[in-house]
């Protein structure tokens, strides 16, 4: 299951809106608002660890957390 990641120019609500549309998140997350907690945390881990991100940040950050 990958997250989408932010791309180089998008804003934060950009990325919200096109990580809340994803097919896959969809699927995986039909709770509305679990999936905008897990676009929102995946969008301030990519700011915040800009060069730095890793799967490793993603498997930190699952879900599961979440819940």
């Amino acid at each position: 299951m990958p997250l989408p990641t932010k791309k180089k120019s998008e804003t934060e609500q950009e990325f919200v809106s096109r990580c809340m549309g994803d097919e896959m998140m969809i699927e995986d997350y039909k709770d509305q608002k679990q999936r905008a907690a897990v676009c929102y945390t995946q969008f301030s881990r990519r700011m915040k660890n800009k060069s730095e991100a890793s799967w490793d940040d993603v498997r930190k950050g699952d879900s599961l957390g979440l819940i």
